[in-house]
């Protein structure tokens, strides 16, 4: 047995990572909180896939495809996310993704790495514009 403390930064509990050295194979395990009105900024992560679970309240997400080889490159999805008919969702590494709660929300985020890595960013205007009006 093993009990720890969890760390707590801004509106996400980080439940687990890699470099807890708990498991052999992990990324990062968060309950992310947002919210009525919140928006989490628009994210692309460079290496990591992202696994999305609604455990309170609702979550409108939108993704837009920026892998450069993917067949759906370009494409846009918007839907959202509710507890009360609980769905999980994989975004991508290279998949563009951002969160808005009308409402307060919690979601569980797993991610398949924990560390940083170069190609993490927030995608410029002008990327996100070449793609506009893309279904």
């Amino acid at each position: 047995m093993h009990v720890f403390a969890l760390d707590r930064q801004g509106g996400a509990l980080t439940l687990l990572r890699n470099s807890d050295h708990l498991l052999r194979r992990f990324g990062r395990l968060d309950v992310l909180d947002l919210a009525a009105g919140e928006q989490a900024p628009l994210s692309v992560r460079g290496e990591a896939d992202r696994f999305l679970f609604p455990i309170g309240g609702e979550v409108s997400i939108a993704m837009l495809d920026l892998r450069e080889q993917s067949p759906s490159r370009g494409a846009n999805v918007d839907l959202t996310l509710s507890a009360e008919a609980p769905q999980g969702v994989l975004v991508p590494f290279g998949v563009a993704l951002s969160m808005h709660a009308k409402a307060a929300a919690r979601l569980i985020v797993l991610s398949t790495h924990s560390e940083e890595h170069p190609q993490d960013r927030a995608p410029a205007a002008e990327e996100l514009a070449k793609f506009a009006g893309n279904q």
